[in-house]
């Protein structure tokens, strides 16, 4: 490890003196640690461009002063006691080193309207032992890390270096694509070919490019409401106006979408497999109403299908995209929900006009996803692992959710109704009891209990007196958890 110290050839003042100076400086204000290691005489000389005598009798002077020792065969280490701590009592100050005063400019450095927008707190890390229902992530202990492990082990035997290189293939690696698209054709009805898909680092990647790409601040886009929080903060990050469309059992209803006067909205941003956070389906009728009117005001429909692989006792829904020829929308999906959250791999099906922008505009972005991530995946795709491991997971989420949904109504009873299909990774429940929503989520939380909330992409409604909703994301909890959870939320909820 290197060590820079501020050395000046000019000045005066010794460099032995400089040297020395610097590294006890460093000791004594906390840069240097206690028991970091510092560098061999002859590193330190080569790198500060001086002789090993003038490093080596700094290191001595310092070792005799009692800053730094050395250990036999490892080298030379910042002492765990300084001499300036032995000569005061516990806790009374050690030097203070000499520092240039504070300044301040008269000039502030002002966000631009983007980082405005995402200026606020993030979220603090919860405690270990809380139980996360508001964790959209899936269970990843029945995952096949061995056989990914495998696949990955071959790749680098047979890849070699090739993998840790830069790529050019700047929307994907041809192979994964190719096996996406087979995917999406057999399972969602999808039509497309390898060159309409962009591998994206996750499908919040996808949304952010579409927003960049399509959004300016005079113009608007139409979302379910409620809806996603993330991707309303997105497109309001571009400056776009959100426009909330109410959601029944049947969707997003596009007659309200049709009502809306002046410009009309730039993107529809939809989840119709498994509305989030209402967990309904859009109908069929309005799905064709929805594609017919984007194509007449020239809108293009961006169609978020996060988790339709897990539909429960009900048939499988095919894509919006592919319901008419040439259709006006741009398909988003992901494997980090389908797999693992770390595998940051999600994908765009753009039509074809569009591949270059959407190349270009991942290249600025972050270059490339994962070569190495791709690879493996594309053999984990090729292989035909992935079906049977969503088919075995399809039975371990359905089996949560009607086990989280049986111990609410056990405890609650008619005071909770549960929304959406029997789908997805998460549900939307409604709580009849005497408390706000804040009261509510903080007693959760007190509880050890971590809900959701639900977003309103503008204004929230009035709050009906008496009802409470919250979104519960169940895959990620097991059975036991499960239950525990349900009842401290009736501990809390019922409590008088």
């Amino acid at each position: 490890m290197e060590v820079a110290l501020n050395l000046d050839p000019c000045s005066p003042i010794a460099l032995y003196r400089q040297i020395y100076d610097g590294l006890r400086h460093g000791i004594v204000g906390g840069r240097f640690e206690s028991g970091t290691r510092l560098p061999a005489s002859r590193a330190l000389a080569n790198s500060l461009g001086v002789s090993r005598i003038t490093v080596t009798e700094c290191y001595e002077r310092l070792i005799s002063e009692g800053y730094l020792e050395t250990r036999r065969g490892s080298g030379t280490f910042v002492c765990s006691s300084l001499p300036e701590t032995d000569m005061y009592v516990s806790g009374a100050p050690v030097e203070k080193i000499e520092q240039l005063p504070p300044t301040q400019s008269d000039v502030p450095i002002r966000f631009s309207r983007y980082g405005e927008i995402v200026n606020s707190p993030i979220r603090k890390p919860n405690p270990p032992e809380m139980l996360r229902l508001d964790s959209h992530g899936p269970e990843v202990e029945f995952f096949p890390r061995k056989l990914w492990t495998r696949l990955l082990v071959r790749r680098m035997q047979e890849d070699g270096p090739t993998l840790l290189q830069y790529t050019q293939e700047f929307n994907g690696t041809t192979d994964l694509r190719v096996a996406v698209a087979h995917y999406l054709k057999m399972s969602r009805a999808v039509v497309c070919n390898p060159d309409q898909i962009i591998i994206t680092s996750g499908s919040q990647q996808a949304l952010y490019l579409a927003a960049r790409i399509f959004l300016d601040p005079s113009d608007s886009v139409a979302m379910e409401a409620p809806g996603y929080r993330f991707a309303g903060r997105i497109f309001a990050s571009q400056g776009a106006t959100l426009l909330p469309i109410p959601v029944d059992r049947q969707g997003m209803q596009i007659s309200q979408l049709k009502k809306h006067g002046g410009k009309p909205p730039k993107l529809v941003y939809v989840t119709p497999s498994h509305q989030y956070p209402r967990g309904v389906s859009l109908s069929v009728p309005r799905r064709m109403d929805l594609l017919a009117w984007a194509r007449q005001v020239g809108a293009l429909i961006l169609e978020d299908d996060y988790d339709s692989e897990y539909r429960y006792n009900e048939r499988p829904l095919p894509s919006i995209q592919g319901m008419v020829p040439d259709a006006p929308v741009l398909y988003v999906g992901t494997f980090s929900k389908l797999l693992f959250p770390t595998l940051r791999l999600g994908y765009l099906v753009v039509p074809p006009a569009f591949q270059d922008v959407f190349t270009g505009a991942k290249l600025l972005c972050d270059i490339q996803s994962s070569s190495i991530d791709q690879r493996i995946l594309t053999d984990f795709l090729a292989e035909g692992h992935l079906e049977p491991y969503v088919r075995k997971m399809r039975i371990i989420y359905g089996n949560r959710r009607a086990l989280l949904v049986e111990s609410l109504q056990r405890h609650f009873g008619k005071r909770v109704t549960i929304y959406g299909d029997q789908a997805g990774m998460h549900f939307l429940a409604d709580f009849q009891i005497d408390l706000s929503e804040e009261d509510a989520f903080e007693r959760a939380l007190a509880a050890g209990v971590r809900l959701e909330r639900v977003y309103w992409p503008a204004s929230p409604p009035v709050e009906r007196p008496g009802h409470v909703q919250f979104v519960f994301a169940f895959a990620a909890l097991n059975e036991t958890e499960l239950v525990i959870a349900a009842e401290r939320l009736a501990q809390v909820f019922l409590a008088s």
